[in-house]
Order: structure tokens, then sequence, then C-alpha cells
């Protein structure tokens, strides 16, 4: 029985190391992988240190492997990329959270090769770009942390293409300036629209700060970023006091032609 015991535990061992080192080759490749065995073993003699909750934390595997030059995103020249990215929650929340995640590494000219999702909520985005430097998938994942995300799983399939899966589970949109009831809020001039997070309240009351040609336009939405309702006046306001929608989580407020026509910026109030 004893001998069953350390047979069974040492099967147990193998095969958690065999699952650790096919995440490592998922990551850098195969070969990248095959060249650097010896390395990579000794870098991550301690698995267990690279697990949290019992999920690989990829953002300290990866840092390990960049800190050592495993983690090599160059080409030698511009190569044409697609990159796969799998969410099993909020769709729409999430394919702005990945988007402006990828502008915020400074990725703005792609396009969308495929986009899908189903009555499961599960989205499938494919991208293409063309660069000479592949996105470095440690930068990628400490950006989307900041929204409370983090990645399932990475694959390096061949030499230009990966599959992020990502849990968004979690996920919070890490720009919206939460504004409590009765709270009264002054933004500076924008270089993007106001994005706020509410609480329960009835009302919101925008105020334009004078000087401003303000255009209204107001988007309410809910927790999941599905559209409760638009607003747009054309005509130049001073200020606007609407109504929220139930279920209503965040707002966005901005000028129907140009953010310039709020320079002065605005103050937002939310009402009980």
């Amino acid at each position: 029985m004893f001998k069953i015991f350390i047979s069974s535990l040492i099967l147990f061992v193998s095969l958690n190391a065999s699952g650790f080192n096919e995440k490592i080759i998922n990551i850098i490749g195969y070969d990248e992988y095959k060249q650097n065995k010896g390395l990579i073993d000794h870098l991550f003699s301690n698995e267990g240190a690279y697990y949290k909750n019992g999920s690989l934390n990829y953002i300290n595997v990866m840092q390990r492997l960049k800190d050592n030059g495993l983690l090599g995103m160059g080409y030698n020249e511009p190569q044409d990329l697609n990159i796969t990215f799998k969410i099993s929650h909020d769709p729409i929340k999430s394919l702005k959270i990945i988007s402006d995640s990828l502008k915020a590494l400074g990725y703005y000219h792609y396009f969308t090769k495929y986009l899908v999702y189903d009555e499961n909520s599960s989205l499938t985005w494919t991208i293409k770009l063309r660069t000479e430097a592949a996105i470095d998938p440690l930068m990628l994942s400490r950006e989307l942390s900041t929204y409370n995300c983090e990645f399932i799983d990475i694959r390096k399939e061949g030499y230009t293409k990966w599959v992020y899966t990502i849990n968004t589970s979690n996920s919070i949109i890490s720009q919206a300036v939460l504004i409590t009831t009765g709270e009264k809020v002054d933004f500076r001039k924008p270089l993007k629209p106001y994005f706020v997070k509410i609480q329960k309240a009835s009302s919101v009351n925008i105020l334009s700060k004078p000087a401003n040609q303000w255009f209204p336009q107001v988007v309410f939405y809910d927790r999941h970023l599905n559209i409760l309702n638009i607003v747009k006046e054309d005509s130049k306001h001073n200020n606007l006091q609407l109504e929220i929608p139930e279920e209503t989580k965040y707002i966005k407020i901005e000028d129907i032609y140009t953010l310039s026509n709020i320079r002065r910026g605005l103050s937002v109030l939310i009402k009980e």
C-alpha cells in the first residue's frame, strides 16, 4: 500500500511538472524551450512559487522569462501577426477593455479578421497587424490586470500567431471615475470622453464651464456595458439634467462634434 502511495505521488508530481513545462512551451514556443531547457529547469526549479490559488501566475512566469532573455518578441523584418483573444464573460465590456489595453500599449493600426460571440456570452476576436515586434504578453497582462482581468492561457502557435484566453469575470472599467450620490466632481480638459461610474441614483446634472460650446452627448450603460439610453442635443447647453435609467452603472459624457467644445471642462453632480 505504501509503495502504491509513493508511486501515485511520483506520478502526480511528474504530471504536474509536465503541465508546467507545457505552459512554458505555449508561451515561448517549442524551439525556444528546447534550446534553453536546462536554463528553464533551473529558473523554475521551485514551480510552486509560480502558482496562485491553484492557477499559474502568468505575470510572474513571464517576468522571469523576460529577465533572462527568453521572451523575445522582435523580428528581423515586419511580419503579419494574428492575435486571437478568447473571453467567456461580458463580450461588449471585454472587447472595450482589450481594445483600450492595446491602445495603451501603442497598438492602434490593426484590423479585425474574425469577431463572434454566442448566446453563452463567449467572445472570440482575431486581429491582424503588421509589425517588427509582437505584442509583449507581459506588458499586455499587466495592462489587463488594471481592469481586474488575467490570463488563463497563452499559446504561441507558430512564428506569427498567438491565442490569449482571458478571464474577465471580475472586470472593471479602471478609467471610470466613481461619483457617489450627492457628490459633485469637476473634470478638467478632456483627452477622451469622460467616463463615470455610479451607484444607485436617479438623476445626473452636468454643468458646462464658462467659454465652452457644449453640444451634449451622454450614453448610459449597464454593468456589462450594454447601452441603456443615448441622449444627443444639437444645440449649445450650459447645463443638462437627465434621469438615470435603472440598472445604469456607467455614464459616458462627451460632445457631439469635438472634445474641443468642452476644453474648459465639465462638472458632474449625481443625485439620489
